[in-house]
């Protein structure tokens, strides 16, 4: 019983910070509210049996990946408030994923309340994430590597400053 009170205690706080990461008009404060979801992630991680996944929650996001997002937000001062802007695609684009990943956790929920827990037994040493990652998963590892290089290239191109001697030009 404890253990379900700790669970969606945790899971609230995951929320309300994903909450917050997206309604913040502050991309810092989106950011910092970004890392507390992540450490409750790995609360979440350690009750279900799986500390090394926790550890890896804390040490990649909430160490690694946060840096790299706190270093583009000052690289690209994104302090100030964006005008609101009026794009109906992007709109429906949004509505629609919404709605979709609404209508999936409903499914999944309703799933879990019929059927009852899955009985597979859930592994997460190392050894098995490392296989895992490295034999099934190898194409999408990469792609993720590629663009997170491509994110780093063009977060560079988009804070290049012009020179005093070619705006003059």
């Amino acid at each position: 019983m404890v253990e379900f009170t700790i669970f969606f205690l945790f899971a609230a706080i995951a929320v309300i910070f994903a909450l917050v990461v997206v309604l913040h008009r502050n991309p810092v404060v989106g950011a910092l509210s970004l890392v507390a979801s992540f450490f409750a992630l790995a609360v979440m991680y350690v009750l279900l049996d799986a500390p090394f996944l926790a550890a890896l929650q804390v040490i990649v996001y909430a160490g690694a990946i946060m840096v790299l997002f706190l270093f583009v937000i000052m690289l690209l001062n994104l302090q100030h408030v964006a005008e609101p802007s009026t794009r109906p695609i992007q709109q429906f684009l949004g509505y629609t994923s919404c709605s979709a990943f609404g209508i999936g956790l409903v499914y999944f929920i309703i799933k879990y309340v019929v059927l009852g827990p899955p009985t597979a037994e859930f592994k997460a040493t190392a050894y098995d994430i490392g296989v895992r990652m490295f034999e099934a998963y190898i194409f999408p590892f990469e792609m993720v590597s590629i663009l997170l290089l491509a994110a780093i290239v063009g977060a560079l191109l988009l804070s290049g400053r012009t020179r005093p001697s070619e705006v003059t030009k």
